[in-house]
């Protein structure tokens, strides 16, 4: 899928979260325009998540790399499922790469949902 092997097999055995939770790999969230959790979120995101009214949804899907090693990247998604913000906490060009894969997994599931719904 991504051609990373060790996020391959999390993806195989975690797969995607659609819905709000939280694994090793991934956590999956909503937030209102003005929620104070944005604090958590980084600063691009937060200044999104801030500015809009409280009528606005918005998903927030982070992964992190193998083991506990850290943040791999974070997703802000708009109630209409468009990418509105993404962030990449690695610089080694190889997980960037997946970093974008990853972004293009969830771009179609976004589309899937909105589809079916």
């Amino acid at each position: 899928m991504t051609g990373h092997k060790g996020i391959d097999q999390l993806i195989q055995r975690y797969g995607l979260l659609t819905a709000p939770g939280e694994d090793a790999f991934q956590r999956l969230g909503y937030m209102q325009g003005g929620d104070k959790r944005a604090e958590n979120l980084p600063f691009c995101m937060y200044q999104k998540v801030m500015q809009c009214p409280v009528s606005h949804r918005f998903s927030v899907h982070q992964f992190f790399l193998p083991n506990k090693k850290g943040r791999l990247a974070t997703f802000l998604f708009d109630e209409k499922g468009q990418l509105i913000e993404q962030v990449y906490y690695v610089r080694v060009s190889r997980l960037t790469q997946v970093c974008k894969k990853l972004e293009g997994l969830l771009k179609r599931r976004e589309q899937d949902m909105k589809l079916a719904a």
